[in-house]
């Protein structure tokens, strides 16, 4: 009696040993594969969390303006148009040099004007620039020079405004369009186009010649 209790109580230990050392096995349907149950806890543990990343921030046309605006080519920048900056500095340059030759000038033509006249304020002197136009030139001339480098002085002025405006709207523009959907579908394919055209009676033919336009989005 004892024998058969212990033996029935081995048995019963050894079932119980060998659930708890069971694993639980997960088939994959594609591939018919064995996944341990342990495989998948272990590795869901061990899984570091996806980190999800910042929102973009939507391209803003209204701060391109502004950054341009407050200095030249800083918007174009903000577009990520970096070509067009030395463009921008190119023409203020050229055009801020004008205007400085020009107002230049005109003060030379002036002085030397006064001092002709002898409307040249008490105490002041001719440089050698404006001795030389002194001499070379009569009154009537030049008061005409002078005219003329005034009025391209004010030219050039309006010019070095519209090219500052022409710079602030550039990266307006350009902002709007900057997540504009430019891709290969979007073409336009000009041919020729040659097509005879036939007549009811004996005649020679004559040929319809012009240009087809395709355009594709």
């Amino acid at each position: 009696m004892p024998r058969r209790f212990l033996f029935l109580l081995g048995i019963l230990m050894f079932i119980a040993f060998q659930q708890t050392e069971a694993q639980v096995v997960v088939f994959d349907t594609v591939g018919n594969t064995v996944i341990s149950a342990d495989t998948i806890v272990k590795e869901a543990k061990t899984a570091k969390p996806v980190k999800v990343g910042k929102a973009q921030k939507p391209h803003s046309p209204q701060k391109a303006t502004i950054m341009s605006a407050c200095l030249p080519g800083l918007g174009q920048i903000y577009n990520k148009k970096w070509w067009k900056v030395p463009i921008v500095y190119a023409g203020l340059g050229g055009l801020g040099y004008l205007v400085y030759d020009n107002y230049y000038e005109y003060n030379s033509y002036l002085r030397a004007y006064e001092f002709k006249t002898g409307d040249l304020p008490e105490g002041e002197t001719l440089n050698d620039h404006e001795t030389e136009l002194a001499n070379h030139y009569a009154a009537n001339q030049l008061q005409t020079y002078k005219e003329s480098y005034r009025r391209d002085f004010e030219f050039y002025c309006i010019l070095t405004v519209a090219w500052y405006g022409l710079n602030i709207v550039d990266a307006c523009v350009d902002g709007h369009l900057y997540n504009y959907d430019i891709s290969d579908d979007l073409s336009l394919s000009i041919d020729p186009y040659l097509r005879s055209t036939e007549t009811p009676i004996k005649m020679p033919h004559y040929a319809q010649v012009g240009l087809s336009f395709k355009l594709n989005f």
